[in-house]
């Protein structure tokens, strides 16, 4: 599934987008990002952001992050507590058959 979005991040049209096709609120969503531009967008669709430092940016300083770490799988991220960083709390079944439906677009929740 393609889409062209007229404006770039950090604008927040491709995480507007991504919350609207899945019909998630925003509250709901936890993006991973690899830059400041990319927080910036999430926090612009007032989304949850963990960041992952890049070669490029692991100097940079990701000022309203929710969590910031050099990389997902040696930091051994608890799922549990990204799931408390959306803002909503209220934990939703999407259903097996959505969850492969969406597999490979990505989404805010675990």
């Amino acid at each position: 599934f393609r889409v062209f979005l007229p404006r770039k991040k950090p604008s927040p049209d491709i995480y507007i987008l991504a919350k609207n096709t899945l019909k998630v609120p925003a509250a709901d969503c936890v993006v991973i990002e690899d830059s400041a531009i990319g927080l910036a967008a999430a926090k612009a669709a007032e989304m949850a952001c963990i960041v992952t430092k890049s070669t490029y940016t692991k100097n940079e300083v990701f000022q309203g992050a929710d969590l910031v770490v050099d990389d997902l799988v040696s930091e051994n991220i608890d799922l549990v507590s990204v799931e408390g960083m959306s803002i909503s709390s209220q934990m939703e079944d999407w259903g097996i058959d959505r969850d492969i439906n969406n597999a490979g677009v990505g989404r805010g929740r675990w």
